[in-house]
């Protein structure tokens, strides 16, 4: 009796993405990641988070978010106001990940 050879055994991620995508993750999301955050902030939003006062701050913690992974995106080295910024951004994109809603 001839065995059945299971199929998923031989799956395999590499022709989901492009491997450029996969070796180089954080690029890739980096460009998503800050086009999308771009585009919320020019959302006509009917809230921010509750430790904001206004429409105004949480724009302005959007587009930090947004300029760090905009940095991630093209840069190869950074200075250490850049990793400063950075750093700072993904703090926030961490703090208010679930804020990022409408």
């Amino acid at each position: 009796m001839k065995r059945k050879t299971d199929n998923t055994e031989k799956w395999s991620h590499k022709h989901d993405y492009p491997i450029e995508e996969v070796w180089n993750t954080y690029h890739t999301l980096s460009q998503i990641i800050e086009t999308r955050l771009q585009a919320f902030k020019a959302l006509d939003k009917h809230g921010y988070p509750p430790d904001f006062d206004d429409m105004r701050k949480w724009n302005k913690t959007i587009q930090m978010m947004a300029d760090a992974f905009e940095l991630l995106k093209y840069a190869a080295s950074y200075t250490e106001d850049e990793r400063r910024r950075i750093e700072q951004g993904l703090d926030l994109f961490r703090k208010y990940y679930c804020y990022l809603r409408d």
